[in-house]
Parts: structure tokens; sequence; C-alpha cells
């Protein structure tokens, strides 16, 4: 059994009405036990469980010089890729997914590299194929990516307590050979990757977390009957490193949000984890084994941040 939980909250100079959600107007909580087993924990990918090696334009800046002789700066590289970037998404939202144009997520990208390097159209010129293919083929392996260390423990020990793993990522195809070659796709069983291509929402839009949940849901309530979307939500959360995108998008979604914030540079760390108090107000309550840490900030009751993933695992008892 889990303990029931308590929350302290400090709402002095702080409002939870007009943004509840904005850092500096956030109140600070603590719980003294753990939150119930979670239905599932959903992660972000890029940036919680996995990063790049090098910068990405170091990466373009390599690849082309050395492996195609094509002699474009760095800093033009760097300058220009955003730019496209945006234009390119304007103009073949999602990837292109519904373009009559650009047929995949391959062919996206590869519309995107001979624009930033000014080469001819891939489908008419060797070179330009090549490389787009060089670039694309880098970019869905763990040859221009790294894990995180904390990742490959957090997950297995979920597994091992049978609790539910998804990602819920802003991203094409890709992740599924990027996935498999980390050796993470062995956490997330089919079809439990739910990408911004494949449901034509992304992150923060409640509609995103909504068909998520929704699907998720059907399945706990095929079994439980009784069991109400509230009910399913308060012990649903996701982990992600993007405070607008993840965090906030999450928790008005109605989902319990946590922030990965590894470096401890958002306001939640250099305020520090909040110290017990003895109130008056009702809504308080001393806290004598909170679980704010070093590590750990409690943010009101659906709202945490961390800088390692390992401590997620404190909130359930799973250590």
């Amino acid at each position: 059994m889990f303990r029931a939980f308590s929350r302290r909250l400090n709402t002095r100079g702080s409002s939870l009405i007009s943004d509840p959600l904005k850092p500096d107007r956030i109140a600070k909580s603590q719980a003294d036990s753990s939150f119930p087993k979670p239905r599932f924990v959903s992660f972000d990918l890029w940036g919680t469980l996995y990063t790049p090696k090098k910068p990405i334009a170091e990466s373009y800046y390599e690849i082309s010089k050395n492996e195609f002789g094509i002699d474009k700066s760095l800093e033009s590289l760097k300058a220009e890729f955003p730019e496209v970037h945006k234009e390119l998404l304007i103009d073949f939202p999602n990837y292109g997914k519904y373009s009559d144009h650009i047929t995949n997520c391959k062919d996206w990208w590869s519309e995107l590299i001979v624009k930033l390097y000014g080469l001819p159209h891939y489908s008419e010129n060797e070179k330009s194929a090549k490389l787009c293919d060089r670039l694309v083929e880098y970019f869905s392996s763990s040859e221009a990516y790294i894990l995180f260390d904390d990742v490959k423990p957090t997950l297995e020990k979920l597994r091992k307590n049978n609790v539910r793993i998804i990602a819920s990522s802003n991203s094409d195809d890709r992740v599924f050979p990027i996935m498999k070659s980390l050796g993470i796709d062995r956490y997330f069983e089919n079809p439990f990757v739910y990408i911004s291509y494949d449901l034509g929402t992304e992150k923060p839009e409640r509609a995103f977390f909504r068909s998520i949940a929704g699907e998720l849901y059907k399945i706990d309530k095929a079994n439980e009957p009784r069991l109400s979307m509230q009910e399913f939500l308060e012990n649903s959360w996701h982990v992600g490193d993007s405070y607008e995108k993840d965090f906030v998008g999450a928790v008005k979604a109605g989902w319990n949000g946590v922030l990965i914030d590894r470096p401890k540079t958002s306001v939640f760390f250099r305020n520090g984890p909040q110290k017990a108090s003895v109130s008056n107000d009702c809504f308080e309550a001393q806290s004598a084994d909170s679980l704010d840490s070093d590590d750990m900030v409690m943010i009101a009751n659906n709202r945490v941040v961390v800088s390692s993933l390992t401590e997620v695992l404190r909130l359930f008892e799973l250590e």
C-alpha cells in the first residue's frame, strides 16, 4: 500500500489565479510521502533521453566538407540552418506529411539539405542524393546521438516494477531507428511511441496529450469499468526538458508534469528546495521528511522539477 501524501503550500507572494504556471508565481509545495504507482510515465525524447553528440551545424559542416568536399563555412551553416528549417516547415508542415510533393520524412530533410547548401535537387544529381542520404542516415542513429547516463537505469527500474513507459515526442519517424540504435526501443512497447508526425498535432497543444491519454484510458477502462478519466489522469505523468512544451503542456492537459533540468539553471533550482516550517495556514502542514532535495523541487500537487531522471523513481518509492 502506498501512503497517502500531503502538501504544504506556501502561497505568500504568489498568485494561483492569474497565471498559475508562470515560474515566479507557482506556489511551492512539499510531499512527505510518495505518489501512487503511475498509470504510465511518458518521456520526451530529444533533450530528455538523448542529445546530439555535437552541435547540429558542426556535424553538417564536418560531413559535407570532409566526405563530400563541399566548402560551406560553419558560420553560414549555423546562421542559415534555423531559417531554412523554419521556411520548410511553413511550406511543408509536419515534415511534409500532407504534401503531394514530399512523400516521406527523408524527402523533407533532403529538401532542407539541398536548399541549405544551394545544391542541385537530389532527384536530379547523384552527389546531392548521396549527401542527403549520408546526413539523414547519420541523424537517424547513435552515430549522432548519445543517451544521458540516467536514462537506462530509470527505464530499467520502471520496467521491473511493471510501470507502463511511453514516449511522447515532437518529431518525425526517425525516432524509431534512433531509439533502436541507442538500445532503448525495448523499453517502449509498440505502439506506445507517440510522435507529432503521426498524431497531426504537437506539444504543448492539449490535443497532443489528450489523444495519447484517450487511447491509454480505453485500455485501462476495459479492465476497470468504473475508472473515470479524472482518476486516470491523476496518475498519468509526463517528463520532459522543455518548460513550455513538456511541463506546462502536460499540466494544462490534466497530467502530472515533471521538468528535467539537469544543469539546474531554471528558476526552480535557483530558488532552492523549500524548507519545512510551522504555519497557522490550514492548507499547510509541517513536513519532517519531505521529498524535496537538492535534486528535486516539488511544485504544487502535480508539478515536479528534477535534475536527474532517477529522481522520478523516488516519487513512487522505486529507488
